[in-house]
């Protein structure tokens, strides 16, 4: 049955911070869905630039950890020193233990290692979004 006139559900938004163009691809592939609406930067600054612009633009978060010039680390920190409590999804190819412990303690949602199962992160940034 196809109904129409009824409540429009908003798409979940979603901010993806990484510099690597086929991770930038994949995510555009894995959200590319009426109920997502993704933005896509490459640099840490940008994600901050955005942020600082509108700190409730994003519902979730998704941020690499290697990154030129501001770690997903120094990202993640900044957000948390700007007040913003949004969800965070970290992706990283390596993570210490160390990082592993510094992200947990700044309230990060979930960490997926390089490469990830694109069907796992859909599902997690859904669950992030309930």
């Amino acid at each position: 049955m196809l109904l129409f006139g009824g409540p429009m559900e908003t798409p979940l938004r979603i901010l993806s911070v990484d510099d690597e163009p086929s991770i930038t691809l994949s995510l555009r592939f894995v959200f590319n869905d009426a109920r997502y609406q993704l933005t896509c930067v490459n640099s840490g600054k940008a994600a901050l630039a955005r942020l600082d612009a509108n700190s409730n633009l994003f519902d979730v978060i998704i941020v690499d950890e290697r990154m030129p010039n501001l770690t997903g680390l120094e990202l993640v920190r900044a957000i948390r020193k700007r007040g913003i409590d949004g969800r965070i999804i970290v992706v990283s190819a390596n993570l210490s233990s160390e990082l592993t412990q510094a992200y947990a303690q700044m309230d990060v949602h979930a960490i997926f290692s390089k490469p990830f199962n694109v069907d796992e992160l859909r599902s997690a940034v859904d669950r992030l979004a309930a």
